[in-house]
């Protein structure tokens, strides 16, 4: 996650007098009594306010807690599923001065409607509301009690369990590294013929490969990252060999796409095309499908951290 968009979130969450989680980019604490939750959404300004609330031991009314939405410009939406109550805040500008004012503009309106319909904090998952603190499990922040955690752990313990006896496909996966990269081919192509080296088609090869190999190999290991940075290097040479190959061909009336494909390397010796030209367009092809591939790689190993990573934000802030 970009290190200044970071810092914004950092900034916001001292202004709201609350703590904020890097590991997760989640703002949380406590704001006028109630246990809160901002999520930001891909890297924008817009939050997700997520809250855990009951009144009487009950479930929050859904029509009821809907009536603070029209109250200020800042709060978009509301949804609510069992205790759970969310929120859509815009902040505006992420990194404006105004965005934390607004953000706590929209927390003062929602708390203060919630503390005259008389709303308590709960526990998310069983209603109580003793014991309450706020996790991380897998990415998500809950609000609910140590009993409720620990049940969450145990699930995910499960899972990541049941994940490490899954066995990975290899030729499964390098198939599907396959018919990604026919993508980013295809791209490599489009593209070529309109005249253009686009840094789009490079980052659709790198990214349709990895996620070929991941959708039929089962998981996308050490070994199949390598494996599809090996189907990667050749089918971007494929890719941009086929691309001038039909230029070749719609230039020579005589020749052939194959044809020309198969004798493009005589026609860069012989002078015919300017070979510099050609593995330039290469090099670039190469570079931009790494600019695709390398943040996918980041990004998956990082969510992989997250998603097997639980824990008391109070005490990781």
């Amino acid at each position: 996650m970009n290190k200044n968009y970071l810092k914004s979130l950092d900034r916001i969450a001292n202004q709201l007098e609350l703590s904020f989680d890097k590991q997760t980019a989640i703002i949380f604490g406590v704001f006028n009594g109630y246990m809160v939750c901002l999520i930001p959404f891909n890297e924008t300004y817009t939050f997700t306010l997520k809250l855990s609330i009951s009144r009487k031991n009950e479930m929050p009314d859904s029509e009821l807690v809907k009536q603070v939405v029209s109250e200020s410009k800042i709060i978009a939406n509301c949804k609510v599923q069992g205790y759970q109550v969310t929120y859509t805040l815009k902040a505006g500008n992420m990194f404006g001065k105004k965005s934390g004012v607004k953000l706590q503009e929209g927390l003062e309106k929602i708390t203060n409607f919630l503390k005259t319909e008389d709303f308590q904090n709960c526990c998310q998952d069983c209603g109580t509301e003793e014991a309450l603190d706020i996790y991380n499990v897998s990415g998500i922040p809950l609000i609910c009690c140590e009993s409720c955690f620990k049940d969450h752990c145990d699930k995910l313990s499960a899972s990541e369990y049941a994940q490490k006896q899954k066995q990975e496909n290899l030729i499964g996966g390098l198939v599907g590294a396959l018919l990604g990269s026919l993508i980013g081919v295809i791209a490599i192509v489009i593209f070529g013929q309109l005249g253009y080296v686009s840094a789009v088609s490079g980052i659709i090869m790198g990214v349709c490969s990895l996620k070929g190999y991941e959708l039929l190999g089962g998981k996308l290991s050490n070994k199949g990252i390598i494996g599809s940075g090996i189907v990667m290097i050749i089918m971007v040479y494929f890719g941009t060999r086929l691309d001038w190959s039909i230029s070749v061909a719609n230039y020579f009336i005589d020749i052939d796409i194959l044809t020309a494909f198969r004798v493009l390397p005589t026609l860069m010796t012989e002078g015919y095309i300017e070979a510099r030209d050609y593995y330039v367009d290469l090099a670039l092809v190469y570079l931009f499908t790494a600019l695709g591939a390398i943040p996918t790689v980041i990004s998956l190993l990082r969510n992989r951290k997250v998603k097997n990573a639980s824990y008391k934000m109070s005490e990781a802030s």
